[in-house]
């Protein structure tokens, strides 16, 4: 084992204990939610599961229009931008309102051939290159879009890149504090999805001194 997967193992025991809390999320087989909640979750709050807020209810009331499960993504690829907005609400992104790059990443996906969240399984490659080919989609989301699928990985974004960095100030990219929290979760024998869940829970409540 890496000396830096040793450290990192250690502050996330000191922390945070050697049993996550189980990841509480997702929305498995429902790829038009897990879409709008990758995107919609940049710079936003996550909201209220109880009072329907936040990017959480932004997602409810696109399935509620749906009538339940929603896992065709040709639907949102067919959305009018401005109902999917007064739907959801006026977040943007990258200059453009997130209801927009939804359904543009909707639509790449489905030019890819990816309609269903199996698809997405399925065809890793095809659908990142998707994805990513739309201006707003990025590598976090990217990441997040896949667990919020039940595909395990790390999204390493603020709260979690400030944790590694908390112990291992020299790691810089991404990608490399995503390596470092699922070779720890390995460690830990529980995925990488549910110890990144908790490690996002816990720094995002600690003190902003020293980052």
């Amino acid at each position: 084992m890496s000396t830096d997967v040793q450290v990192l193992h250690d502050y996330v025991v000191e922390t945070i204990g050697s049993s996550p809390e189980a990841w509480p999320g997702g929305w498995p087989n429902e790829v038009e939610a897990a879409l709008i909640d990758a995107v919609f979750s940049v710079r936003a709050r996550y909201g209220s599961r109880e009072r329907l807020t936040g990017v959480f209810g932004a997602v409810m009331r696109w399935r509620d229009s749906r009538g339940g499960r929603a896992d065709n993504v040709r639907v949102l690829a067919s959305a009018d931008e401005n109902d999917l907005r007064n739907l959801t609400n006026s977040g943007k992104i990258s200059g453009r309102h997130k209801a927009t790059v939804v359904i543009q990443a909707a639509q790449a996906l489905v030019a890819a051939g990816i309609v269903h969240a199996d698809d997405v399984s399925r065809r890793l490659p095809e659908a990142r290159s998707a994805y990513l080919s739309v201006k707003g989609c990025g590598p976090v989301t990217w990441a997040y879009f896949r667990m919020l699928l039940g595909i395990d990985d790390v999204k390493a974004d603020t709260w979690p890149m400030r944790f590694v960095r908390d112990r291992l100030p020299h790691v810089r990219t991404t990608d490399d504090a995503s390596r470092l929290v699922a070779d720890v979760a390995s460690r830990m024998n529980v995925s990488a999805t549910q110890l990144d869940h908790a490690i996002w829970s816990y720094r995002r409540t600690q003190p902003a001194a020293g980052d």
